[in-house]
């Protein structure tokens, strides 16, 4: 005796049911039933009720009618139940008891796929069909960026996340492609890891005429350690492309060049110092901190508590810490100088101290200073951190940010000159004359040159001239010169890639000066407009401009997301508590950060893909994986 639909599908079962397939003399009723209710039996049912079902997209709607509906709402509930848990950060492990739970409220899940090896396998076609959705639009697209980023940890010893920006018909993708374990920390390696994931995850092979073509930018971390690595890299990259501006992230840079600068200088130190002492002092001590509140009732002054310094946003940390302590000022020493005066003990010991520093006038103008120097930090950091700003965006905010720290050279800030000619502060004495201006200079011209170097590897013409891709540069009144000089810049740099992707660069110059036209005469506010709105009226009309825009959208203006996509793999690690591979990591973060969100989530295109797969492999799902129900028969205790 033998199973006819297992036999006809060539699908093999592990263990004792082996025999089905070729034949067996066992006529229990125990092992039948077995059988009946194996993952194999089940996979043969759905191959014969697909197998006239030709494997393309077109034929979905087929296969789920010609599924049967019980069936296939058993599968699509399990697919729900693996997407949910991928897409909320948590260990696949949890199938198991979610299917418990499934029982439990009464919905139908059927007796097979309740291992965690069919989740793997269901994870790994919804990830599956998200790197098909990905594969088809950079196909689509003319042009597409490489960003990278790399980690070292506990849990995560080396490795590299890779996404992939482009744009098209004037909206930008920026997604997750997967991660790579870097075995040896080099330029050569890291640039292998980085082919290595986008061919494996989208079969995209970089160094082929086809892909190469495409390529127009590479965006990496911007760590002063591996700065020589970086540029490395970049080198290597155009070997496979000579047009490929290589942009530093620009979150990542700001914050260490700031730290760099900063942490070397002793004064610096003394006031961080300070503002931690002064936090802990009250944060410790309720009554020191009920006695703080009373002093500014005193003053007459809205109480502001000492707030700490660091956290993830380290530089509104330590402004909104600044900014506590400079309008707490008179009340903190008025309060200090009760507390000293009380009886002897460490706490007495602890608000002269405090109270000597506080007093000290190269502490004060310091701290002002440095408030001068954050306020217009914040403001970079606020549009390098904004997912809407464009490489323009970001450049254009940098040329002014250090126009304003070179003129902080010359002359105090405007904090700096409230403090600066006086002797008191909020009616207090300050000890000693020091002038700051020397280390002021000293400070600013390093910051200077550490922000400089964000754009080291990248054309400085070229990054300026993508102002034309941002709408918040554009002049509100019509200028007829804007952008010509950037268009020209723009085409000869990109030449090859704009004629590989079928550019007619005669007529870019053209088109630019008539979308200008256009675009002025029929809206009033132009900052707010977009580019998949101007591309969605004109794009019939000028296809080789808006096509170069699109170049300049490509362009990544950091590898934010990329170290957002390692803060979600180090929750996803912590969640499960085990080794992971990068395989699974990968599906785990394309279903997080690329997939629709739990409601709009649709399992068929993932359970075709499966089905399809299934059935031309002949009973394998995934490579060196063994979907046998016995075979997965020891994962059932995890």
């Amino acid at each position: 005796m033998f199973c006819a639909l297992c036999r006809k599908h060539g699908v093999k079962s592990g263990g004792s049911q082996l025999s089905f397939s070729y034949g067996t003399d066992n006529f229990r009723t125990e092992f039948l039933n077995a059988h009946h209710l194996s993952e194999a039996h089940a996979k043969a049912s759905l191959m014969e009720a697909t197998s006239g079902s030709p494997v393309n997209r077109a034929t979905t709607n087929l296969m789920v009618r010609t599924m049967s509906k019980v069936t296939l709402g058993r599968v699509e509930n399990l697919f729900r139940s693996c997407h949910a848990i991928a897409k909320t950060g948590r260990p696949l492990k949890d199938f198991i008891w979610m299917c418990k739970l499934d029982d439990m409220k009464g919905i139908d899940i059927g007796p097979v796929f309740r291992t965690n090896k069919s989740a793997r396998i269901f994870t790994y076609f919804i990830a599956e069909v998200e790197r098909k959705h990905l594969r088809e639009k950079l196909e689509k697209s003319k042009f597409f960026s490489v960003i990278s980023d790399g980690i070292i940890d506990s849990l995560i010893k080396e490795a590299k996340i890779v996404y992939v920006q482009f744009a098209h018909a004037g909206k930008v993708h920026c997604q997750i492609v997967g991660v790579q374990t870097v075995q040896r920390k080099d330029p050569l390696a890291i640039k292998n890891a980085i082919e290595k994931t986008l061919e494996i995850n989208l079969q995209l092979r970089l160094s082929s005429q086809e892909w190469a073509k495409k390529l127009v930018g590479f965006g990496s971390d911007g760590t002063p350690g591996i700065e020589g690595e970086n540029n490395s890299i970049a080198l290597l990259l155009r070997e496979i492309q000579p047009c490929v501006q290589t942009v530093h992230c620009f979150a990542h840079h700001l914050e260490l060049s700031y730290k760099v600068v900063f942490q070397s200088v002793p004064l610096y130190n003394d006031v961080k110092d300070l503002l931690h002492s002064i936090y802990h002092f009250y944060h410790n001590s309720p009554l020191h901190k009920n006695s703080l509140i009373t002093a500014f009732k005193d003053l007459h002054l809205r109480p502001v508590m000492p707030s700490q310094i660091g956290g993830r946003r380290w530089l509104h940390g330590l402004h909104t810490a600044l900014q506590d302590f400079l309008k707490g000022y008179p009340a903190i020493v008025q309060q200090l100088r009760s507390a000293s005066k009380g009886k002897s003990d460490s706490s007495q010991q602890k608000a002269k101290d405090l109270l000597e520093s506080l007093l000290q006038a190269n502490i004060v103008k310091f701290a002002h200073f440095l408030m001068d120097v954050i306020n217009v930090l914040s403001i970079l950091s606020r549009v390098s951190q904004n997912r809407n700003s464009s490489i323009a965006d970001i450049f254009s905010t940098l040329e002014s940010t250090l126009e304003m720290l070179q003129m902080y050279q010359t002359r105090p800030g405007p904090k700096e000159r409230r403090v600066n000619p006086v002797t008191y502060f909020h009616g207090n004495c300050l000890r000693g004359k020091e002038n700051i201006s020397a280390m002021r200079r000293m400070v600013l011209t390093c910051l200077i040159k550490r922000l400089q170097g964000c754009f080291r590897d990248a054309s400085q013409d070229v990054m300026r001239a993508t102002m034309i891709g941002s709408f918040k540069l554009w002049p509100t009144k019509i200028n007829q010169e804007f952008g010509e000089r950037e268009v020209s810049i723009l085409l000869a740099h990109y030449e090859p890639v704009l004629e590989a992707a079928n550019v007619k660069l005669n007529e870019v110059d053209t088109e630019w000066g008539m979308l200008k036209l256009e675009i002025y005469a029929r809206f009033q506010n132009i900052r707010k407009l977009t580019w998949d709105f101007v591309n969605s009226i004109y794009l019939h009309k000028y296809p080789n401009i808006l096509t170069l825009v699109d170049l300049v959208l490509t362009l990544p203006a950091s590898s934010a997301e990329a170290e957002r996509g390692f803060s979600q793999m180090k929750r996803t690690k912590s969640h499960m508590h085990a080794k992971i591979e990068d395989e699974s990591m990968t599906d785990a973060l394309i279903i997080h950060l690329n997939s629709p969100d739990i409601n709009n989530f649709d399992p068929r295109k993932a359970i075709h893909l499966w089905n399809t797969r299934t059935l031309s492999s002949t009973g394998d799902t995934r490579p060196n994986s063994d979907c046998s129900s016995n075979s997965e028969s020891h994962y059932e205790s995890d």
